[in-house]
This record gives structure tokens, sequence and C-alpha cells, in this order.
């Protein structure tokens, strides 16, 4: 139970790096693949930030212990720093996209 504690506030972290300075890391992976556009590098990042802050939650979901402690401190971490970064995602993204 640890180990997934500690993989989910990794996931939060990251999930939260990614939101945030997802124009930058489409500008460094379209620097390094050039063969594909920094729109789709955007888009990627972009989803796969929105997609860690559903799958937390919902992985304490589908346990079959009786965790809802851990689901409900998940679930509003998740939407105290998910929705402001994934609206901020979505603003950036939506300005890449035209």
């Amino acid at each position: 139970m640890i180990i997934r504690n500690i993989f989910s506030i990794i996931g939060l972290v990251i999930a939260t790096i990614l939101g945030v300075y997802a124009q930058d890391i489409s500008y460094f992976l379209n620097d390094t693949y050039s063969v594909i556009e920094a729109t789709t590098f955007i888009t990627l990042v972009t989803f796969i930030s929105i997609g860690l802050y559903i799958f937390i939650p919902l992985q304490f979901v589908f346990q079959n212990n009786d965790k809802k402690k851990l689901f409900a401190f998940y679930l509003i971490t998740s939407a105290l720093i998910g929705i402001p970064t994934s609206l901020w995602s979505i603003f950036v993204w939506g300005m890449w996209m035209g």
C-alpha cells in the first residue's frame, strides 16, 4: 500500500509538471524529433497530464479493500491541483491549435 501511495504522489507531481510545462516540453521534443509536428507533442503531453489526474483517484475506486480516506484524499488533491492545471493546459493547447 505504501508503494501505491508513493507512485500516486509521484504521478500527481508528474501530471503537474507536464500540465504546467507542456509548451516547453513540446518545443524540446520538436527540436529533438523534428519529423513530428509540435502540435502533436503538445496534444500528447496535455492529455497525458489530464489522464493522470483522472486515473490516480480512480485506481482507489477499483481496489477491493476499504480505503475510502485515501480515495477522498486523492480525489480532493487531484481536483484542487488538477482542475487549474488542466484548465491552463487546455488553454495553452487551444492557443496552439488556433
